[in-house]
This record gives structure tokens, C-alpha cells and sequence, in this order.
């Protein structure tokens, strides 16, 4: 009786919240501490963050081992911002508090990890509250709950808080902007500092890395369905003005991608993309009207220590990246469907990867070996690395079998003129295109170039539609329990009847 008392008595929100700290904090802060090792990345950020690499015995590793020390500059940062990001606005805010604590000027990343933990901890406790609000048996709940944490608390997901990377912005920012909004809809919360919330929260999500920029779309369209299920005037013009807002910020987002690092994406775009494995590069080039002498790129990277040629050379800006832009090439696939579907595909078989394989998780001082990764608590990134099939047909398939029940609620709610419950499937709708959207927007912007990295988004996308329709499996199994339960109390009731 005790049990069941306590059972009946669990918040399943505060719970998923308590786990998630738990969980994070047992990986990321205690030793061996797990984080992710740099492939050359991590300057874009640290570089306007007012935070480098150690020298001498700390010097930096790269690939290999998770350095979580940097030093703090004590006077002027004289680097060039090499992208615009809102990343190094969540990186500033945790040098602060880490000097603010140790005052040195040695930046310890496990200040940024704990931001993002934070973060998360919140997102957890809102989409468990929501997700397991139609579940009415407490144990369902609290199974909705373990699966939501074995998902998210997984090693290959939160080990990217200890980096430098914009996937830890990514995961823990769209979550909680996911969070809010189902909240908002499930509960129908739409006042106007959840408008807000999820306004500001987006807008740092959409900044964080320049390839989500096109979401912002997809995020005005969500703001424009919150202005239409609140017609207070205050609340609609808040709403005007976030999405003019999300639109000219991606637009700019957009547009700062420039310099080397647009030159290096369109190497990647055309080198490792349209001209990957293909028989006649020649007369792919001569449609952008490209040498043919360039053929010899076909499938070369960026960063060898020999390369063909290097990537920012004036001759190749002359003769090679001024022949084709990023309209050029989505005309192309459009014209070349088996090229398309090809780099497609290569797109769903690296969303899968949670974790980059090369990448160590540990710090050298621990003697493992290089580029050894963290097995702790990830079971869920090796079912999906190994067992689920990297397959375009069967991920179509599936999702195919999702929106046809999820078009059958959306029909349903409509009919029972239920707007909450639309809203509520047309978040799961954004959900998908944010995942889908980043594998089109990859393979068009740098080909198969770190390809797992950039459908990392597909992989969130995928595991959260995953949760929801556990939790619609998990309900229906409940109230068919319930059902038949009852089915069977009203037979033998007439029985004991017609025996009188």
C-alpha cells in the first residue's frame, strides 16, 4: 500500500528533472569527466569569447582528448568574429560566473555545461508534464518518464555540453522551446510571457549555427499560429513583432554566412556533394560552366596536409566558386533526382550517428586511448548506431505511418472544433520539418562534409516524435485496459443477474 501511496503521489515532471540533473552531473562534472574532444571548430567561438587555448603542460589536444581548461584573456581580445552565432552570448555568460566563483582566469567548460544542464533540466519537466498529462495510470507515467530520460540523458546527446560545439545550443535550446509550446498548448497557457519565452528561446536556438537560420521560417509560422489562437490585441501585436523579429534574424543569419567559411562549405557543397561518386564529373561541371580540370577535386576534402589545391586560393574563387551559388545547385538537384536522392540518403544513414566517431570523450590525464569514447549511460545512441536500419525506405515508411494517424487526431480535433489539440499535432509537424529540413540544408550546403554533425538535428527530431507516439501508445494500451476491464465487470454483473 505504501508503494502504490508513493506511485500515486509522483510529480512525473519534477522527477524526469531530477533524473536529468542527476544524470548530467554524474557524467559531466564527476571524474572521469565526459565531454567532447575539438576537430577545429571550437576557435569560431572561443575566438569571440574572450577565452583561448593553454599552452605548455595544458597545451591543447585536438581529436583525441576532451580539454576542459582554457584561459581567460585579462585584457584586450583583439580576434576577428569569424561567424555570427548566439552561442558565444551562453559562453560569455559562463566565463562570467566562473570567474565570478574561482576569480582566476582559467575557464573551466563545465560552467558552460552547467547552463546547459540547467536548460535541459527545465525542458524536461515541460514536455514530461505534457506528454504524460492524458496518462492516467501512474505507472504509465512514470514508464513514459524512464523512457524519456534513457532517450535524452543519453551520453552521445549531453556530452556535447562539455564543448564548444552549437549542437549543445541546439539540443537544449529547441527542447526548451518544444517544452514551452506544448505547455502553452496542452494547458492553454498562451499568455504573454510564454509568447515571449518561446520567442527569445527560438531566436537563440535559430542563431546558433548559420545552417538553421532557414527555421526561422518554420518558427514564424508557429508564432503566426499563436496569434491566431489568442485574439487579446496586446498578445497579437507581441506576436507581430516576434515574427517581423524571427524573419529579419534569420535573414541576417543567413546572410553572415561569408569569408572562408562560405568558401569552404561551397567546396564541399559541389566537391563531396553534387560530384560524389558520380562517373562523369565532366559533364556535370560543364553545366555550371566550370573547367573540367576541376574534376580532379571530385571527392577531396578541405583539410588534407597536401591538398590539391587550398580551398581559399584567389584561383579558385575566379574560376570555380563564382560559377555556381546555392540556388544554382538546388536547380540542379531538382533537375538531377537521383543525385538528390542519393545525397539524400547518405543524409538518413548519418542520422542515426548521435556522436561523431573520431571524436575522444575523455581527458588525457585519465590514460585512455585516443580517441576513446564514453559507453557510459548510452545505450540508446548504440541501438540506433547498430540495430535500427540506416534505411531511406524504412525511415519514409515510418514516418508515413506516423502522419497517417496523426492526420486522422488533426481531422478529429478539427471536427470537434478542439483547437488546442490541432496546435498540439502541428508542433510535432515542426518538429519533423526542423529534422528534415537539416538534411536538405546540408547536403545542399556542404555535401557529405562532417555529414553526421549536421543532421544532428534529424536525430533530436526523430527521438522526440519517438516519445510522442510512445505516449500515445501508452495511452491507447491504458484506456483499452480500461475498456475491457469494464467490458467484462458488466458481463458477469448481467450473468450473476439473469442467475437470480
Amino acid at each position: 500500500m505504501k508503494f502504490k501511496f508513493v506511485i500515486k503521489n509522483v510529480n512525473c515532471g519534477i522527477l524526469a528533472t531530477v533524473l536529468v540533473i542527476f544524470i548530467c552531473s554524474l557524467t559531466l562534472f564527476v571524474r572521469p569527466i565526459v565531454g567532447m574532444a575539438d576537430n577545429g571548430d571550437f576557435f569560431r567561438i572561443i575566438s569571440q569569447s574572450n577565452v583561448y587555448y593553454l599552452q605548455g603542460d595544458n597545451a591543447h589536444t585536438f581529436l583525441g582528448y576532451f580539454d576542459k581548461n582554457y584561459g581567460i584573456y585579462k585584457y584586450n581580445n583583439e580576434n576577428p568574429k569569424m561567424v555570427i552565432s548566439t552561442q558565444p552570448m551562453l559562453v560569455k555568460t559562463a566565463v562570467f560566473i566562473d570567474k565570478l566563483i574561482t576569480r582566476d582566469y582559467v575557464f573551466d567548460i563545465r560552467f558552460l555545461a552547467f547552463l546547459y544542464v540547467v536548460v535541459y533540466a527545465i525542458s524536461a519537466y515541460l514536455i514530461v508534464t505534457a506528454l504524460t498529462y492524458n496518462i492516467k495510470s501512474n505507472k504509465f507515467k512514470l514508464l513514459f518518464t524512464a523512457l524519456f530520460v534513457f532517450v535524452f540523458c543519453d551520453t552521445g546527446y549531453i556530452a556535447y555540453f562539455n564543448s564548444f560545439f552549437g549542437e549543445a545550443v541546439n539540443l537544449s535550446f529547441f527542447l526548451l522551446s518544444l517544452g514551452i509550446l506544448l505547455y502553452m498548448y496542452k494547458f492553454k497557457k498562451y499568455s504573454i510571457l510564454n509568447l515571449i519565452m518561446f520567442f527569445l528561446v527560438s531566436l537563440i536556438f535559430i542563431g546558433s549555427k548559420q545552417q538553421l537560420s532557414p527555421v526561422g521560417l518554420l518558427v514564424a509560422f508557429v508564432l503566426l499560429r499563436l496569434f491566431m489562437a489568442n485574439r487579446t490585441r496586446s498578445f497579437r501585436y507581441i506576436a507581430l513583432a516576434c515574427i517581423m523579429t524571427i524573419i529579419v534574424s534569420s535573414l541576417y543569419f543567413y546572410r553572415s554566412i561569408s569569408g572562408d567559411f562560405d568558401y569552404i562549405n561551397r567546396y564541399y557543397a559541389m566537391t563531396r556533394g553534387i560530384l560524389l561518386y558520380e562517373w562523369k564529373p565532366d559533364e556535370i561541371l560543364n553545366q555550371f560552366n566550370i573547367n573540367t580540370q576541376y574534376s580532379m577535386l571530385q571527392e577531396t576534402v578541405g583539410f588534407n596536409k597536401l591538398p590539391v589545391i587550398d580551398p581559399n586560393s584567389d584561383k579558385l574563387k575566379k574560376e570555380f566558386y563564382s560559377k555556381y551559388s546555392v540556388l544554382s545547385i538546388i536547380v540542379f538537384y531538382l533537375k538531377n533526382p537521383r543525385i538528390l536522392g542519393k545525397m539524400v540518403n547518405f543524409g538518413v544513414v548519418n542520422g542515426y550517428s548521435i556522436r561523431p566517431r573520431v571524436l575522444g570523450n575523455y581527458e588525457k590525464r585519465e590514460g585512455k586511448a585516443f580517441e576513446q569514447q564514453s559507453y557510459f549511460f548510452s545505450l540508446w545512441s548504440t541501438i540506433k548506431e547498430r540495430y535500427i536500419p540506416h534505411n531511406t525506405f524504412l525511415t519514409v515508411l515510418g514516418f508515413g505511418i506516423y502522419f497517417y494517424f496523426a492526420v486522422k487526431r488533426y481531422l478529429i480535433a478539427r471536427k470537434n472544433e478542439d483547437m488546442d489539440s490541432q496546435l498540439f499535432e502541428e508542433a510535432f509537424l515542426y518538429v519533423f520539418l526542423v529534422g528534415v529540413s537539416q538534411i536538405f540544408i546540408s547536403v545542399i550546403g556542404v555535401g557529405d562534409g562532417d555529414l553526421a554533425k549536421h543532421v544532428f538535428m534529424f536525430n533530436v527530431s526523430f527521438d522526440i516524435m519517438l516519445l510522442y507516439s510512445a505516449s500515445l501508445i501508452i495511452e491507447n494500451i491504458y484506456e483499452k485496459n480500461c475498456y475491457m476491464h469494464g467490458k467484462e465487470k458488466k458481463k458477469w454483473g448481467l450473468k450473476i443477474i439473469g442467475k437470480k
